[in-house]
């Protein structure tokens, strides 16, 4: 636009009194009046940081919350120093933490032996005299005795529009002939130098917060948000070469790995079926557990340790996986990931941002992760598909993982119910599930106790006064599959009142993940944001009602159909005689996992048509029933 035309557009505005869009701020419930943190990159590229953090408590709640402020650090390779704790009263007045107010929980291994899998220590400071609009105010410094990466340093920080800073200062300090990679976003920042050091200097300021618009937070992007990156890593494979480095040591094919390779493949000659009986062991033996030990956060455990112990993180399983997979010849590759909300990297190659460890088999071009103990061999959870990935062997050259496949997910419900004179219901129910749908049934039945189960089924098919009964039959659950089946036949007390007039909702009594009812729920509002995780599948019920002769229908819901912003849905509902068949199908075929948020908003308007259908009853009246004599 030119210069006079948005001149003109100004005086236009002005002339006719239009005024801009209130400003709306935050009610603040705290605010970070100081916060400043110095890194020092020491020549060995261990690092020491030192915080001044001053935060006020604007309420009550907020007051007994800070009331309590910990640390926590690694024992192992950190040494925590808290240099002043004190709280500052809203009339300047000061109260210093005394001795007897810190409190120390240390990870450890009993009897002096080194912890199995944290050694996170947590220091706590407990605050006197703090009541609301008084402040926090700490000094600390923690010292890097090893580097998690030696060589390198990268660290990220984010700040936030709806947290008030009246004073954010981070200053990074490091040898002059360093070479880093920088990234910042809506922050200040200045880059000199120091006699023989590099230093980076970074501010923000937030005083007044401003209400944001932005309501879904199911994607981030470090590239588009406010905050900075300082890398030393030159690409996201020199990330996977320092991880590999000291990861890939760890997957020895020890005497004892090839030994159980072989007894697990044993009788087994297809190499895909064995990958997969390595995979399913793996993931039904080897627990999850955390390895925060030092560098344990970025190092896996030896494959000795793992077996010895049945348990491990990403890092362990992937270890683990790649041992079993070289004894037997299969090819294959740990790769990084983010299992967050990230589905973009950051533009500089950052250490945090791949989070997750998962193994790609080339030979069949397909990701396995075993830390997740329901999830079949050929299928990944949401969380990790349509993501970028990091090869650890730089020959696959692999971009991302797959996104969720339109027709992967699929649920099939058909319901024959007989409703009573009394009101009760009687009938039977089948549901058939493919994909995600069956993946979480099968893992909610796998962890349910007999006894659970029957609380359940008395629960889901009880009225508020009687109870009711249901026999269950269901596939065997243990299996790591993709598909399952389940039925029921049942008895529901007051279903529907026995006389007069009512109406009734038309739903199946049992809800699943993969219910026509979960892929038409939709949010209370517009959803404010760039892009959304998203998914797709299908979902079809026929139910039929078999009703007494006395029962008249006065009113149901008109047949419908639909098929808009990549959504089909169908219903009909025909009587024949004393007999209600409802049929209803709905056909999500969103592309991918990420969708554009006008997409998702348009779906919005289409489910919500949809469910004006769905929110429709059946009328009845009962009729008198004449009797001869």
């Amino acid at each position: 636009m030119k210069k006079s035309q948005l001149c003109c557009a100004l005086t236009l505005s002005a002339s006719f009194g239009l005024a801009a869009e209130p400003v709306e701020y935050l009610e603040l419930q705290s605010k970070i009046k100081k916060l400043n943190v110095e890194y020092t990159v020491n020549e060995d590229f261990t690092v020491e940081r030192t915080t001044e953090l001053e935060v006020v408590a604007l309420n009550d709640n907020v007051a007994k919350e800070l009331k309590n402020y910990s640390f926590n650090y690694s024992t192992s390779i950190e040494k925590l120093k808290v240099i002043e704790a004190k709280t500052i009263n809203a009339d300047g007045s000061e109260v210093m933490v005394p001795e007897g107010n810190y409190q120390e929980s240390i990870n450890r291994g009993h009897n002096d032996n080194q912890a199995i899998y944290s050694d996170r220590t947590s220091l706590t400071v407990v605050f006197p005299e703090l009541d609301a609009n008084d402040a926090i105010y700490v000094k600390s410094k923690i010292v890097e005795i090893e580097p998690m990466f030696p060589g390198h340093f990268a660290i990220a920080e984010s700040v936030w529009d709806h947290t008030a800073y009246d004073e954010l200062n981070i200053t990074i300090r490091m040898p002059d002939d360093v070479v880093i990679y920088q990234q910042f976003n809506g922050v200040e920042k200045s880059v000199s130098k120091d006699g023989d050091s590099k230093v980076i200097r970074v501010s923000y300021s937030n005083p007044k917060p401003i209400k944001g618009k932005r309501n879904d937070y199911s994607t981030w992007n470090a590239n588009t948000s406010k905050g900075f990156i300082v890398s030393t890593f030159a690409s996201y494979q020199e990330v996977a070469d320092a991880y590999a480095k000291r990861a890939l040591p760890q997957a020895e094919v020890t005497d004892r790995v090839q030994k159980l390779a072989d007894e697990i493949t044993a009788d087994l000659v297809d190499k895909k079926q064995m990958a997969k009986a390595l995979y399913e062991w793996v993931a039904t033996n080897i627990s999850y557990a955390g390895n925060c030990i030092g560098v344990g956060a970025v190092v896996p455990h030896h494959v000795n340790f793992i077996l010895d112990n049945r348990m491990g993180d990403c890092k362990d399983h992937a270890t683990l996986l790649e041992a079993f997979y070289k004894a037997k010849g299969i090819d294959s590759s740990q790769a990084l990931i983010n299992s967050g909300n990230q589905y973009v990297l950051p533009d500089v190659a950052l250490v945090s941002a791949v989070n997750h460890v998962i193994t790609y088999l080339p030979e069949w071009d397909m990701f396995i992760d075993s830390t997740n103990p329901h999830m079949p061999f050929e299928s990944l959870a949401f969380n990790i598909a349509d993501k970028p990935v990091i090869m650890i062997d730089e020959r696959y050259k692999v971009a991302k993982t797959p996104a969720t496949k339109v027709g992967e997910n699929k649920q099939s419900l058909t319901s024959k119910m007989t409703i009573n004179a009394n009101g009760s219901v009687t009938g039977d129910l089948q549901i058939s599930a493919q994909g995600r749908a069956a993946i979480d049934l099968r893992a909610s039945f796998r962890m349910i106790t007999e006894q659970q189960e029957k609380e359940w089924l008395e629960r889901t098919f009880s009225s508020r006064n009687q109870l009711g009964k249901a026999t269950l039959t269901k596939d065997d659950p243990k299996p790591l599959k993709s598909d399952f089946n389940y039925s029921f036949e049942f008895e529901r007390p007051e279903f529907i009142q026995s006389s007069g007039a009512g109406g009734f909702h038309v739903y199946p009594f049992v809800l699943t993940s993969g219910a026509l009812f979960n892929y038409l729920d939709y949010s209370q509002e517009e959803l404010v944001t760039d892009v959304i995780a998203c998914m797709n599948g299908f979902s079809e019920e026929e139910l039929v009602y078999e009703l007494p002769q006395n029962l008249k229908i006065l009113a149901k819901p008109d047949n419908f159909a639909i098929n808009e912003n990549h959504i089909e849905f169908k219903a009909s509902y025909e009587q024949e005689g004393n007999v209600l068949t409802v049929k209803r199908f709905v056909n999500d075929t969103t592309p991918g996992n990420l969708c554009s948020a006008d997409l998702v908003n348009a779906q919005r308007k289409t489910l919500m048509k949809i469910n004006e259908n769905l929110n429709s009853q059946v009328i009845f009246q009962f009729t008198t029933v004449s009797v001869g004599g």
